[in-house]
């Protein structure tokens, strides 16, 4: 759908669609708030990392820039009487570890950049690099930051947990989407 949109379009369109579909997840993520919260800044599931994680695997630069600048709106509102830069630097080091994490699982597990050889397995590995890569660089800055000041292991693997699980859930059902839609077409050909 966005290839039909002029050129100069087409990267804005993915990050505006990456940063609305952050944010939705987001607030739909503060539903299960009252269960699933573990401390300020960490769920233990957060659907909103399984959006930027396919943003990041779909759009990549573009669906990065949205997810981070939905992040820092987002994180005004969570880390309230912190100055900017940090929640702007904040959203930086988040969105950067997701981005590296993506980009070096892929290496590893000998993804191709047009996701041809994705294979469903991919995706829970994929995940766990990703994850713990984000979970243990956000929990430093937020240490070093002086945002939290002890747990460092314990938020971080809280957080890797609920990211884990957010993602994993996402990256799932758009996988799962993918095989029924397939199957609907296969059905669909031999109808016709």
């Amino acid at each position: 759908m966005w290839r039909t949109l002029p050129s100069p379009w087409q990267g804005p369109v993915l990050a505006l669609a990456a940063g609305l579909a952050y944010v939705f997840t987001y607030r739909l993520n503060e539903l299960i708030d009252p269960w699933a919260l573990y401390a300020q800044g960490i769920n233990l599931v957060f659907l909103p990392a399984g959006i930027k994680h396919l943003a990041i695997l779909l759009a990549g630069p573009w669906g990065a820039l949205g997810c981070a600048i939905a992040l820092v709106g987002l994180a005004t509102e969570f880390w309230s009487g912190w100055p900017v830069e940090h929640i702007a630097l904040y959203s930086a080091i988040s969105t950067g570890a997701t981005w590296v994490g993506i980009r070096l699982s892929m290496r590893v597990l000998g993804i191709a950049p047009d996701l041809s050889n994705l294979q469903f397995l991919h995706l829970p590995l994929m995940d766990l690099l990703t994850t713990a890569l984000h979970g243990f660089t956000t929990n430093a800055f937020f240490i070093g930051s002086g945002m939290k000041s002890d747990n460092f292991v314990g938020n971080a693997l809280a957080m890797m947990f609920g990211d884990f699980v957010g993602s994993f859930i996402v990256l799932a059902s758009l996988w799962l989407a993918l095989v029924l839609l397939r199957r609907q077409r296969a059905l669909q050909t031999d109808r016709d």
